[in-house]
């Protein structure tokens, strides 16, 4: 009796089983799943709004944005030009523009001594407690007002096109400068001519956002002081701008688009869960030390008070306090100084100008004005808490 032959399934008889039938069906799934992320990273390409959350931001629809402005200006012929860095705001601000400069309190110096040689007509804009110089020494940031209606009352032609704004935050003021819309604490705009350049400061970012604009006279004055030239160069720094500090011009170390930078991400993961091997369950072990969270503050106090740092000490401890009432009373994380005042204000019963010296005013130089300082930020604390 001849024995029976045993036949692999899928081969015929007498032939050798191939060894390699299990990878083949696992480069097929990578295909497959490769070939869908490929698919999935097109569809959100094509599909994404090229919208922005960044307060002030030409493409940002929010109600702190700005796109509505910057969708005017381009209806009238503007073109707008929108850029994160100093190296390319000076690369873009050429003689016949206007350089829009956001929030300049916050560049550092090497970037003010850049931006204040530019061939462009200037508008400084959203200009916080801080000092402008060496960008301009023609007006400086005074006091806080209330938000209100305020009349032009200069001879500034932008300013009585205008007629009327609603402004308020900073206020500015100078002995070389024309100034706007001026109340008993100072002015929301101000216009001073430096060489053939014109330059231009409204106080209040507030004036330009997509919930400001279209208050009073708010868009009269922006559109004719953003628009007196055909090209305008939108500059909102951005944090991460190395200019000046050696590490590089400014320039992105990364320049493939996003979508790209995505699909090798995935691709990489894809690979990573198909080559990799399974890793065992996580070993759970004692920590050799348990440190308590008030040894680290206390000793964090310590180096502070040996370096005589008491401005960044009590940097520290306003940030730490806005954000600890932020949630409490309905802040977004990126609230510009003058909404967290007038916020806090109404919580806690006091006046503006008083929680702004609380939050915003002069840091202390000696234990003594930190000591105070600590005091008066506890103290409006529980204000709020009673609120």
């Amino acid at each position: 009796m001849t024995a029976p032959t045993i036949v692999a399934r899928g081969h015929r008889p007498g032939a050798e089983p191939t060894g390699d039938a299990r990878p083949r069906r696992h480069r097929g799934v990578l295909a497959l799943a490769l070939g869908l992320l490929v698919l999935a990273v097109v569809v959100s390409v094509l599909t994404a709004r090229s919208t922005s959350d960044v307060p002030l931001a030409p493409d940002n629809p929010d109600p702190d944005g700005a796109r509505a402005l910057a969708q005017v200006l381009r209806e009238q012929g503007v073109s707008v030009t929108y850029v994160r860095t100093t190296a390319a705001a000076l690369a873009e601000a050429g003689a016949g523009t206007t350089l829009l400069v956001l929030s300049p309190e916050s560049l550092r110096t090497e970037q003010r001594e850049a931006l204040a040689g530019v061939a462009a007509d200037v508008v400084l804009a959203d200009v916080g407690w801080g000092d402008l110089a060496p960008l301009t020494s023609r007006v400086r940031v005074d006091e806080h007002a209330v938000r209100e209606s305020r009349p032009a009352g200069c001879d500034d032609p932008h300013a009585q096109a205008a007629g009327e704004v609603t402004s308020g935050g900073p206020v500015l003021s100078g002995t070389d400068a024309v100034l706007c819309f001026a109340g008993p604490e100072g002015a929301g705009y101000a216009a001073w001519t430096e060489g053939d350049r014109q330059w231009r400061a409204i106080a209040d970012g507030w004036v330009l956002s997509n919930d400001g604009i279209a208050t009073e006279g708010n868009a009269a004055l922006v559109l004719r002081t953003l628009g007196a030239h055909d090209r305008l160069v939108w500059y909102l720094p951005s944090e991460d701008d190395p200019y000046g500090t050696g590490t590089g011009g400014g320039t992105d170390p990364f320049p493939l688009p996003g979508p790209a930078l995505l699909l090798l991400a995935l691709v990489g993961l894809v690979v990573v869960l198909w080559q990799g091997r399974r890793l065992g369950p996580v070993v759970v072990e004692p920590l050799p030390v348990v440190v308590r969270a008030s040894e680290t503050t206390r000793g964090r106090g310590r180096l502070y008070r040996r370096a005589g740092a008491h401005a960044h000490a009590a940097a520290a401890l306003r940030a730490g306090l806005v954000a600890r009432l932020a949630g409490r009373v309905g802040l977004p994380s990126h609230a510009p100084p003058h909404q967290v005042v007038e916020t806090l204000a109404r919580a806690s019963g006091r006046s503006e100008g008083a929680v702004h010296d609380v939050l915003y005013g002069p840091p202390p130089t000696d234990d003594a004005g930190l000591i105070a300082l600590t005091q008066a930020l506890d103290t409006l604390d529980r204000e709020v808490q009673r609120g």
